[in-house]
């Protein structure tokens, strides 16, 4: 798959309490890199005040980093997801063993 690599951001809609911020990060696995979206949301709710969301998304290993740039000059990679479930379930617990909360998720295509 192609992944088009957006700048790292937040993102705040006022008056709808929801703030996020959101990054690219890699981690090794079995000698190769993985890349995953690290995405921090604070929700905040008249009944229940802040609720914290911290989540991964697991894009898939790195095939070609940046070998390319879209039609706008942003850098794109070609990316091989993880589709194998006790693969997954390797990549999940060695993102969580750095950080039990966070949630993880990953990308068929």
């Amino acid at each position: 798959m192609r992944y088009v690599h957006l700048p790292e951001g937040s993102d705040d809609h006022s008056g709808y309490g929801v703030k996020a911020h959101w990054g690219e990060r890699t981690v090794v696995h079995r000698g190769r890199d993985v890349l995953y979206l690290l995405t921090d949301a604070v929700v905040d709710t008249v009944c229940c005040g802040d609720r914290v969301f911290h989540y991964a998304t697991v894009l898939g290993y790195v095939k070609e980093w940046q070998s390319e740039k879209d039609e706008h000059g942003l850098p794109v990679s070609a990316i091989e997801p993880v589709v194998d479930s006790s693969v997954q379930r390797e990549i999940e617990d060695l993102l969580t063993g750095e950080d039990s909360e966070l949630r993880v998720s990953f990308r068929s295509q």
